[in-house]
C-alpha cells in the first residue's frame, strides 16, 4: 500500500497531472475512455473494483483530465457519465522547469443534463 498523501486543492497544476499520469490504473481508465462511459462500465472494462474507480476518477477530474456529465438513461434516471476532455498533452523541461500543454477539443458540448437513448 502506498504511503502517498491525497494532493490537496493548493497542490500545483502540473503536479496533479503528473501525479495522475504516473499512475498505470489512472492511463487504463484514460485510455478506455473513447467515448462518455459510466463509473460501473469502467470498472467492468478496466477489471477494477468499484471503489478503486471512483477514486481515480477524483484524481482524473482534480488533474482536469476528464469531464463528468449527467445525463438521463430512460428506465434508470439521472446518471453520471466520464469522459476524457483532451487530445493530446504534451511535457516538456525548458531551463529546468518542466512545462506542460493539454489540447482540448473545440467543440466541447455544452454543461448540464444530456439525454440518452441508451
Amino acid at each position: 500500500m502506498s504511503s502517498r498523501n491525497v494532493e490537496s486543492d493548493e497542490t500545483n497544476p502540473i503536479d496533479r497531472l503528473l501525479d495522475a499520469l504516473s499512475d498505470e490504473t489512472s492511463r487504463r481508465i484514460l485510455c478506455t475512455l473513447t467515448e462518455p462511459t459510466t463509473a460501473a462500465d469502467l470498472a467492468e472494462d478496466c477489471d477494477i473494483p468499484s471503489s478503486t474507480v471512483y477514486r481515480k476518477l477524483d484524481v482524473l477530474s482534480r488533474a482536469e483530465l476528464i469531464t463528468e456529465r449527467i445525463i438521463l438513461k430512460p428506465g434508470y434516471g439521472r446518471c453520471s457519465v466520464y469522459e476524457r476532455n483532451f487530445e493530446h498533452v504534451a511535457i516538456s523541461v525548458d531551463d529546468g522547469d518542466f512545462s506542460v500543454t493539454v489540447d482540448r477539443p473545440s467543440d466541447e458540448p455544452d454543461e448540464g443534463l444530456i439525454a440518452t437513448d441508451d
